[in-house]
């Protein structure tokens, strides 16, 4: 069943995170994504925790630099648009 979410497959190995200048916490965001589909119902998201200490997904400036280091090859920047959109 949860191999049929459609979850990021991001693998939280922070390698986007060194190189962002906007110093946005990208694994976080993207457990939040995650979280929110497979909990749906769950009340509360820990974004704001998760963003507190450093930048929104709104904040991206869309430099590349996680794309160009992401071993996943995620398309970074366009699920950062996606999650700003549901959570701010």
């Amino acid at each position: 069943m949860m191999r049929a979410l459609p979850l990021v497959a991001c693998t939280s190995c922070r390698y986007c995170t060194e190189g962002c200048p906007m110093q946005i916490n990208i694994p976080g965001v993207f457990r939040c994504v995650n979280d929110k589909i497979k909990f749906p119902n769950k009340p509360q998201s820990p974004y704001g925790w998760v963003t507190g200490k450093g930048g929104k997904a709104s904040d991206c400036i869309e430099c590349g630099q996680c794309e160009d280091i992401c071993p996943q090859h995620l398309p970074i920047r366009d699920l950062l648009k996606q999650a700003a959109a549901q959570f701010e």
